[in-house]
């Protein structure tokens, strides 16, 4: 096994501060090499008829478990190593994405706009269930990570309609604090201008639009 790591592809050590999505890249590579990136991304143990619930290895299940762990840990800073010494690949590799993964973009659009439009139930007399509700929110967005302006940018992505999905595809890529207004709104009015040029070529080769579909006008 000792082999099977120092033959990997050379990866960066990651200690909680570079770029962590570059770095899983990075990673994903050297474990497929391995042939060992299923062990990473699933939980391949398995229970028995006997004892369903505890789910155990193979012999060679367990080896390239082995294996997987020892390509990731190899690529940490030794403080991050310490903690998941007796983890299996699938718990280290979930563990990692939940500590320094970007949160799905829809999910966390969703939950801003939950959080703002917010409003106590009037039925709570004592305000203790809507606290709790607001504090879940608030646990869900992780509320200090990100800057007033990136909120606020996250807001207006939120509110784009059907016809600025390239828009809304494009920026949800980018982290939340890297977000800038300008950028939106200026791609916002490029597609609306697109969107605009596309309708006057329509009209003036005599196309219109019939249940979604496009269609040429016969000539009169």
């Amino acid at each position: 096994m000792a082999n099977d790591v120092e033959m990997m592809l050379e990866v960066e050590i990651f200690d909680g501060s570079g770029n962590f999505t570059d770095w899983t890249e990075q990673v994903i590579l050297a474990l497929r090499q391995k042939g060992v990136l299923d062990y990473a991304e699933s939980d391949m143990r398995v229970g028995t008829a006997e004892e369903p619930d505890k789910k155990k290895f193979s012999n060679t299940d367990s080896k390239a478990d082995g294996l997987a762990v020892a390509i990731i840990l190899r690529c940490l800073s030794k403080s991050h190593r310490k903690r998941f010494i007796r983890s299996i690949a699938f718990e280290v590799w979930t563990e990692l994405h939940k500590l320094y993964g970007i949160p799905n973009p829809e999910d966390l659009m969703s939950n801003i706009l939950e959080l703002f439009s917010f409003r106590m139930d009037l039925d709570d007399k004592e305000g203790h269930a809507s606290a709790v509700q607001y504090s879940n929110l608030l646990d869900k967005i992780d509320f200090m990570a990100f800057s007033s302006s990136a909120m606020a940018n996250l807001m207006y992505l939120a509110s784009l309609n059907k016809h600025h999905d390239l828009v809304h595809l494009e920026f949800t890529k980018k982290k939340p604090n890297e977000l800038e207004f300008d950028d939106i709104f200026n791609a916002v009015c490029a597609l609306s201008d697109t969107h605009k040029k596309q309708r006057a070529y329509d009209e003036k080769i005599g196309v219109t639009n019939f249940g979604g579909a496009a269609r040429a006008q016969r000539p009169t």
